[in-house]
């Protein structure tokens, strides 16, 4: 049972059986509020547990999987736009 406003305040669930422990569904509604999705971190408190989204910097750890690359003996690639060009596109007539 669950109250549902603009925001869901209260909910009761059953744990259920997931392999050898023990688990719970989330409604669409509270994970899309908590923006949940992916990995979580879970933290007990004194009131309960808090379920948290686990944010990550964008490129967090590209540097350490680049230097694990070259030390395997991978190379890189060359540039990814080599080999175009466009002189063509700049040195055409514009028509509007």
């Amino acid at each position: 049972m669950f109250v549902l406003c603009t925001y869901i305040y209260f909910m009761q669930t059953r744990l259920i059986r997931v392999g050898n422990s023990q688990g719970i569904v989330l409604p669409k509604k509270l994970l899309q509020q908590y923006r949940l999705s992916g990995e979580v971190e879970l933290r007990p408190t004194a009131e309960g547990l808090l379920i948290t989204p686990v944010e990550r910097p964008a490129r967090q750890g590209w540097d350490a999987q680049m230097q694990a690359a070259l030390a395997a003996g991978q190379e890189p690639e060359g540039e990814l736009l080599e080999g175009f060009s466009d002189n063509a596109f700049e040195e055409g007539e514009w028509q509007w």
